[in-house]
């Protein structure tokens, strides 16, 4: 993955300024470190990640609902988490996963909060697909551009596609233990990221990886919403890999 240190130093210094935006979109191609950047930053500023952190409210489609989008309900739930006080005293930050995803209402009603932001709040949107997102929450968005991974990264793919390759090849017992252990690591969610990276490269040569790809993709999506159980998600995606 991509090393962002610069970035976060440059969100260190608007914070110490005291310009940081209230809003900011991380738009560019799908896994180029975007969910994992926000994370660095809510950390930066409310001291926690994404697991039981009280002062994020992360946003996301809905996994279990075929058309997986983000509704108005999302935003009236958005109103009264940011009527609270703050845990830590400091900041409340959101994050929007796939943005693009929510429904002309949804995107209304959070163009409103947005327009009149509380103190000590930051916003932050992540979207692959920004022309799907109106216009009018776009300009309320300071953008940050993810670039594409150099495919100087190419050999590092291949190793990564081949410790799928291997797990595919051991027992059950073997891969729901593979998967405990890659869990108590703690870097799972950057490693299921570098996974997916990996096997988009692949896929135009491999086209039978694309089902592979689909629940990596669906996995990609839990590991990085904290209020699932996300051991039970990586049990489930190794005892059906294939």
């Amino acid at each position: 993955m991509p090393n962002y240190n610069k970035q976060k130093i440059y969100f260190e210094n608007l914070l110490r300024q005291g310009n940081l935006s209230h809003a900011y979109l991380f738009t560019g191609p799908d896994s180029t470190g975007k969910n994992i950047f926000a994370e660095s930053i809510c950390t930066l500023l409310t001291g926690r990640g994404f697991e039981n952190n009280p002062d994020l409210l992360l946003i996301a489609p809905d996994t279990e609902k075929d058309d997986q989008k983000i509704y108005i309900e999302n935003a009236r739930n958005l109103k009264s988490w940011m009527s609270l006080k703050s845990y830590s005293g400091g900041y409340k930050v959101v994050i929007i996963c796939d943005a693009d995803t929510m429904t002309t209402e949804a995107a209304n009603a959070m163009l409103k909060v947005i327009e009149e932001p509380p103190s000590k709040s930051l916003f932050i949107l992540i979207s692959s697909k920004p022309r799907l997102l109106p216009s009018t929450i776009i300009s309320r968005c300071e953008t940050v551009v993810f670039p594409p991974v150099p495919e100087i990264q190419t050999k590092e793919k291949l190793f990564a596609i081949e410790d799928l390759r291997k797990v595919a090849r051991k027992n059950m017992a073997e891969r729901i233990k593979y998967a405990k252990d890659i869990y108590e690591k703690e870097d799972y969610a950057a490693l299921v990221d570098t996974w997916l990276h990996s096997l988009r490269f692949q896929l135009a040569s491999k086209p039978l990886s694309a089902p592979v790809l689909k629940r990596l993709l669906h996995l990609s999506r839990i590991v990085s919403q904290p209020q699932y159980n996300h051991r039970i998600a990586l049990e489930h995606f190794f005892v059906n890999l294939s």
